[in-house]
């Protein structure tokens, strides 16, 4: 027998549209409420929130969204007229118990979500597994299609700059409805897009009868059109019923669950804009907390998945076998959630685990549920039989080993015939930040420490770092600008080394040197070069050239990179790198992501202060006109003939100062007669006294010593301030 939806509660508000001035949201940090009050506040809505857990992202998402996260008392001025909550939260929470006893009307998130949508052409996706990956891809896909949905997931998109929630200017919202609390049977559909159906939730649902019955009138309230997989029998047969037309999606039964989401999203695109766009999924990169990888180095990578559901993990260690060397191996460490899931399926998830080589099980994640009979971790130990891959994990012994165990393959060397290992975090519960956590200690002990940076620039000598690391990839670049941020360690980023010194006294943070792949790459699309943050500058030149793009000759003969030029604005004979700048993509100290036009930059004479401690992605560089690519080539000859015959070929970092309003370093320096002049191996070079030149057996000291001389001498003898070009790496000039 189906379960009814729970009653209206007896200050619960009537069935009709919403229309209040404040709403308070309890649990706002949770995946479910926190893309709802962003919608809602963008609606125009005055939100307010508050969570026992308030955490970056959401809390930071909801932030900028303008949702204020503050608890309510009876006190609080204005009450809110209405408070939305999580299912997960209880009846005995603080915030609940207020609400109650003010009077106040509350609804749980599907609840709110059904009310605030039901005089708009809602997009329902619904299923046991994948709701939120369809949503995401769906929401971009119309969006790229031309049709502006608005959308509300029940996750964080991957991409920051794409926010969870976002008000279309067409009737069309695209939603995810859960079923797990009932407040399914709340939504009336104008389509509906069912992507599987497994027995579920047994707490709420005794039978997979009760489940299907669910599902069933949900179809026959649906009003428009109703999508499913034809790889999924159950579901065709409980839509064949329904009054609304039933578009049966050819996939491969065999084909992962993205593949199959994917073929869905795209076939409703269709179905409504007539088109798919280009890209077709539009700004789709996938949802946080799916095959989410957090750390990869050495011969180990760690990843995090969501899956909770013994389907779910079937699918993704099949996926993860498929994408891994034969040789590597697949460690899963499973955090069961709720205690009644665990005691229907403690067999089933046994025998999805053992698709991993070892698998490490964690106590249950209650999510607020009273322990059961049968319903511990225990049992899914107890149905693995004696399994020797299967063990306990449940003391700090035991995280201790996997730690060891990891470390050992994150220092490890990648070689053909060793390809990286996989741990991945699995379950629904708080294990994701178990995951995150543990990446970070690995990735932290797995760093280079005390290591000789120094060498690795133009001036080669200097001090240490104390630590010193190379990503290649984005998401570990990401997280450690993150994790650099949270442990206030400072951090610097190594291109080339062209304008660096680092002190003999050593720096006492984190040297990050990018080897992305295509971290030199440079595109043409004419009148444009599309640039990667660690392109040569005169790469960049050489390119515009040969396609006849004007406006980057300059840059022949500068040292560095592109990231590192626009730090400092780079530029020669009166020419400045942004000068050519359209738009960049960049990661701020935190290591989050942007994208900013020019505009947004308040950049001056050598130097940028947005981008001091950020690092650059990719750039967009505009040329000023075409040419004649022989004619760019000669005149880049030429400038690289003067800059032979005017600059020194020694050891340097460059301009040491940057030139003076309406003046010339160089010049002034030269007037003084500080040419030549010498500390231990560092000298003002005898060719151009703007350049203080590493004479062979220089100390970083010396090179220091000199620079500090000259400047002072000249302030003495002028009262003009030079101010050094060249960065001082664990000093202050």
């Amino acid at each position: 027998m189906t379960p009814p939806p729970p009653p209206p509660s007896a200050n619960q508000p009537a069935a009709s549209a919403l229309a209040v001035p404040h709403v308070h949201l309890i649990g706002v940090c949770g995946m479910g409420v926190g893309p709802l009050a962003i919608y809602l506040r963008r609606e125009g809505w005055e939100v307010s929130g508050w969570d026992d857990a308030v955490k970056p992202p959401m809390s930071t998402l909801l932030h900028s969204a303008g949702v204020s996260l503050v608890p309510f008392s009876a006190s609080t001025a204005p009450l809110p007229a209405l408070v939305g909550f999580s299912s997960a939260v209880n009846s005995d929470h603080p915030q609940r118990k207020i609400a109650t006893a003010l009077g106040i009307p509350f609804l749980r998130r599907g609840e709110l979500l059904a009310k605030r949508v039901c005089d708009k052409h809602l997009i329902a996706v619904c299923g046991s597994h994948g709701k939120t990956t369809t949503c995401g891809m769906l929401a971009q896909a119309l969006l790229a299609a031309g049709v502006d949905a608005g959308y509300i997931l029940g996750g964080l998109y991957r991409d920051e700059t794409v926010p969870p929630a976002h008000v279309g200017s067409t009737p069309w919202v695209v939603a995810e409805i859960d079923e797990s609390d009932g407040t399914i049977g709340r939504f009336s559909p104008e389509i509906t897009v069912a992507v599987n159906l497994d027995w579920d939730h047994p707490d709420y649902y005794r039978s997979i009868d009760d489940l299907e019955a669910v599902f069933s009138a949900l179809f026959r309230r649906t009003r428009r059109a109703i999508f499913v997989p034809d790889c999924s029998e159950r579901l065709r047969r409980l839509a064949a019923g329904a009054s609304a037309r039933v578009v049966v999606v050819p996939v491969d039964a065999a084909a992962s669950f993205n593949v199959i989401n994917e073929h869905i999203a795209l076939a409703v695109t269709r179905y409504i804009a007539g088109q798919t766009g280009t890209p077709p999924l539009g700004r789709f990169n996938g949802i946080r907390r799916r095959q989410d990888v957090l750390f990869e180095g050495g011969t180990l990578r760690i990843m995090a998945d969501y899956a909770h559901h013994p389907t779910e993990i079937t699918a993704l260690l099949r996926h993860l076998r498929g994408n891994m060397a034969a040789t590597a191996s697949l460690t899963a460490v499973f955090q069961p959630h709720r205690h009644t899931r665990t005691r229907q399926y403690a067999r089933e998830f046994a025998t999805a685990l053992v698709a991993a080589d070892k698998v490490l099980l964690l106590p249950v994640y209650s999510a607020g549920e009273t322990p059961v009979e049968g319903g511990s971790t225990a049992s899914v130990f107890s149905a693995a039989n004696n399994d020797p891959r299967f063990a306990l994990l449940h003391d700090k012994c035991g995280w201790d080993a996997l730690a060891d165990t990891a470390l050992a393959a994150a220092k490890s060397r990648q070689t053909a015939s060793h390809a990286r290992d996989t741990l991945v975090f699995i379950g629904a519960g708080d294990i994701g930040e178990r995951a995150s956590a543990f990446a970070a200690q690995i990735r932290w002990s797995a760093l280079a420490h005390d290591f000789p940076v120094g060498s690795r620039t133009t001036f080669g000598c200097g001090g240490r770092c104390a630590f010193y690391a190379e990503p290649d990839t984005l998401d570990e670049l990401r997280a450690l600008l993150r994790e650099a941020s949270e442990r206030a360690l400072p951090h610097c980023l190594l291109g080339k080394g062209s304008n660096l010194l680092v002190s003999d006294s050593d720096f006492n943070g984190i040297v990050i040197s990018p080897r992305l792949p295509d971290w030199s790459s440079i595109r043409l699309e004419p009148p444009r070069l599309i640039c990667a943050g660690g392109a040569s500058l005169r790469q960049i030149a050489v390119n515009a050239a040969g396609a006849g793009l004007e406006g980057f000759a300059f840059l022949e003969g500068i040292p560095g990179t592109l990231g590192g030029a626009l730090r400092m604005n780079a530029g020669a004979r009166g020419a400045c790198i942004f000068d050519r700048v359209e738009s960049v993509k960049w990661l701020d100290a935190s290591g989050v992501f942007h994208e900013s036009p020019r505009a947004f930059f308040s950049f001056g004479k050598r130097d940028c202060p947005e981008l001091h401690d950020s690092v650059v992605l990719e750039v967009s560089l505009i040329a000023s006109g075409c040419g004649d690519p022989d004619d760019l080539r000669t005149q880049m000859r030429a400038f690289a003939d003067r800059r032979r015959a005017s600059q020194p070929a020694g050891r340097s970092a460059g301009c040491a100062f940057k030139n003076p309003p309406d003046g010339s370093a160089g010049r002034i320096i030269d007037s003084l007669g500080l040419k030549g002049v010498a500390v231990g191996g560092a000298i003002v070079s005898p060719v151009h006294a703007n350049f203080v030149v590493n004479a062979g057996s220089a100390t970083a000291t010396d090179i220091a010593t000199l620079v500090r001389h000259v400047r002072s001498t000249v302030f003495s003898k002028t009262g003009i301030s030079l101010e050094p070009e060249i960065i001082l790496l664990g000093e202050q000039w």
